[in-house]
């Protein structure tokens, strides 16, 4: 009874009725028991949430939905201590647990198990891809070393996407959204089945116009999907798949304009499933067209030494994969290999030692793996609660940067339906990107100062490493109603890649009576710290479902990475995260959806020996709240599910013009103040 007060007290302060028979339903209504949830990327096979190897988060539909999200990185603020920088539309930056950096992610990035990293970057265009965040229906977050199972690139940890399977969902689906910042956005999918045969196709179109102040964004995609599968039996299919998107837009950074005139990426994937045998083949290709305008300054004389030439070429990446799983006594063995071949092409390549063109460039990956998972409870005949044993070892070579072994082991003791408990140590390292390790730019000189080519590359450059002790604890209170999750974990960092500014080392050259530092001296470019980091984080998360209409949840995050190395720099880095959060739903169709995220003040303190950076603290980031409200209504229009709304975003506290600097995590950039205020008006219908 207590309960109906509740909700009716809170449908009346929101202007929500509740009609008798809705009272009733309540009245009678057991208690809500959530579904197990299952995961199937923490061991590459579906597995109780509870009884994964690694710290996983689950974003469900729902999620998705009461969240309004409508990229990936604004639905994974929802992960505790995720980062998510936006630098501009389309370019974000994602991270997990910190030592998130503008250049690299260190996160990968899967859609329906396919690698959809960026090679010549080393990350995915995270806003930018071939579907809608109406086609997914879920998103796993394994919030930790991944390397095991996926090699390079799972460094902090993998975000897998996972989209509606041809056959599944409305038949037809047909959003659009429209509003401030020139935002519009117009998505469409159907799916039909034939028997055995289930097609689906989906389309759209996402543009942010140019908006007013001292910078100029704007985004424009278009993107089509279509997908087949054929059942073959219980657990038995194939499935063909392809995907196109177009995208381009403008936006400023530190060093002048940026036009991405044109990106044009297109992939085509078979992939079949039979019994515990899966096999994949992938291909992709980027073709792209930027002009940068990126110029050289002498900043005393305010004269123009060089410009950076228009670029474009294309990126194509091929892909087998093969995995298989035996199931001996208590024992699920899982093995598999893949293979990648990637190719670079672009006019403005150049080889390093005879400075001569070279646009073609090429890599080559293999990886091998195996991972035994031992149910000692079924082996000692359930005289024990159920614990399950996890080790695996995966094998990586790759052309850039060598090979990498990367193990794994954990154990998962569950002494009751409701508690379980996680103690797991993984290995994981990302190779360099290829803009590292291979880039040299040819430079326009302008002025005929002697400028040749940019080339702050190093072909030396080791993978960077990370090893993470963990603990996990996860439980359900008062019959499932409550969740809750708590992870700890404690990293060491290994041959860290970062830029080299050393003016010790630094070269100059003399034209025309004046003397400026020389680019490609020893005094620039990427280098590693051999020495290391160490840090540790702290996630909590909590959700509580009273209702089935009702929900609220809180999450947690604090971290601080510690740099210990004996060189130049030294730096301590914490962050704090905090979310909160609920739904409230009515008979009557109306959902009414509040989120708030706080950003606690962060810093690097920096300290050099040397005269350029005297011991201080090098960047603060200022605390900042961002609050996301959103109300729908669910219309009776038989025989379509229709559904209106508004939604808002705002941020608060941050003090976009005083911060530019685009290179720690977790803050929009210095349009970001701009990007964060919004309001939208949707309209959402299913058939």
């Amino acid at each position: 009874m207590k309960r109906v007060c509740l909700l009716a007290l809170l449908s009346g302060m929101l202007g929500f009725p509740l009609s008798a028979g809705a009272q009733q339903e309540d009245l009678e209504m057991e208690i809500f028991f959530a579904p197990a949830e299952t995961v199937t990327s923490a061991s590459r096979h579906v597995q109780p949430l509870e009884l994964s190897p690694s710290a996983i988060t689950v974003l469900t539909r729902e999620d998705i939905e009461t969240a309004g999200a409508r990229t990936l990185p604004e639905v994974l603020r929802l992960v505790p201590n995720m980062d998510v920088a936006m630098i501009n539309p389309l370019w974000n930056v994602i991270g997990i647990r910190g030592r998130t950096e503008l250049t690299s992610d260190r996160v990968l990035l899967l859609v329906n198990d396919r690698d959809v990293t960026q090679e010549f970057f080393g990350f995915p265009f995270w806003s930018v891809q071939s579907f809608s965040m109406d086609e997914v229906e879920r998103i796993e977050v394994i919030r930790g070393p991944g390397s095991a199972l996926y090699g390079a690139n799972a460094y902090a940890g993998v975000v897998n996407v996972i989209t509606r399977a041809p056959g599944t969902g409305p038949r037809a689906s047909l959003s659009l959204r429209g509003g401030e910042r020139g935002r519009t956005e117009l998505a469409a999918r159907g799916t039909q089945t034939f028997g055995p045969l289930s097609l689906g196709i989906a389309a759209g179109i996402d543009r942010e116009d140019h908006w007013t102040g001292r910078d100029t964004l704007a985004k424009e995609v278009l993107r089509a999907r279509l997908e087949g599968k054929i059942n073959l039996g219980k657990d038995r299919g194939l499935t063909l798949e392809a995907g196109v998107h177009q995208s381009g837009g403008n936006f400023y950074s530190t060093m002048g304009a940026v036009d991405l005139r044109d990106i044009l990426a297109g992939y085509a994937r078979a992939r079949l499933d039979f019994d515990l045998l899966m096999m994949q083949a992938i291909y992709d290709r980027m073709n792209f067209s930027a002009a940068m305008g990126m110029q050289l300054l002498y900043p005393d004389l305010d004269l123009l030494l060089a410009e950076m030439p228009l670029i474009e070429g294309y990126e194509e990446k091929l892909v087998a994969q093969v995995q298989h799983a035996v199931e001996l006594f208590s024992n699920r063995i899982t093995y598999g290999a893949d293979y990648t071949l990637t190719h670079f092409n672009s006019p403005i390549l150049l080889d390093p030692v005879h400075l001569q063109p070279e646009p073609d460039h090429y890599e080559h990956r293999l990886g091998l793996f195996a991972q035994d998972e031992l149910d000692l409870s079924a082996l000692l005949e359930d005289a024990i609660p159920p614990t399950v044993l996890t080790a695996g070892l995966r094998f990586d070579y790759n052309s850039v940067s060598d090979w990498e072994l990367s193990p794994r082991a954990s154990v998962v003791f569950a002494p009751s339906d409701s508690h379980s408990f996680r103690l797991g140590y993984a290995h994981a390292f990302l190779k360099p990107a290829f803009f590292q390790s291979s880039l040299y730019i040819p430079l326009l000189d302008v002025n005929n100062l002697g400028f040749e080519y940019l080339g702050m590359a190093n072909k030396e450059l080791k993978n960077q490493t990370i090893d993470s002790l963990e603990l996990g604890y996860t439980a359900r209170f008062f019959g499932e109603k409550l969740v809750l999750h708590c992870d700890f974990a404690y990293n060491w960092y290994r041959n860290s890649i970062w830029w080299k500014y050393d003016p010790e080392e630094m070269e100059y050259k003399e034209v025309g009576g004046f003397r400026y530092p020389d680019i490609n001296g020893p005094g620039f470019g990427f280098i590693n710290e051999p020495e290391g980091e160490n840090g540790h984080n702290l996630d909590l998360q909590i959700i509580y479902r009273p209702t089935a209409r009702t929900r609220i949840f809180f999450q947690a995050g604090y971290r601080q990475v510690i740099n210990n190395t004996t060189g130049r720099y030294h730096f301590s880095e914490p962050a704090l995260h905090l979310a909160a959060g609920g739904d409230l739903g009515t008979a009557q169709g109306l959902t009414l959806s509040l989120r708030a995220f706080y950003t606690g003040e962060h810093h690097r303190v920096l300290t050099d020996p040397t005269s350029v950076l005297k011991p201080k603290m090098f960047l603060l980031v200022p605390d900042y709240w961002l609050l996301n409200a959103r109300l729908a209504w669910k219309l009776p229009v038989k025989p379509f599910d229709l559904s209106v709304g508004l939604e808002g975003f705002n941020l608060l506290n941050f003090r976009s013009r005083e911060h530019p600097g685009l290179t720690f995590p977790n803050r929009p950039d210095y349009g970001g103040e701009r990007l964060g205020r919004r309001i939208v008006l949707f309209v959402h219908g299913r058939l």
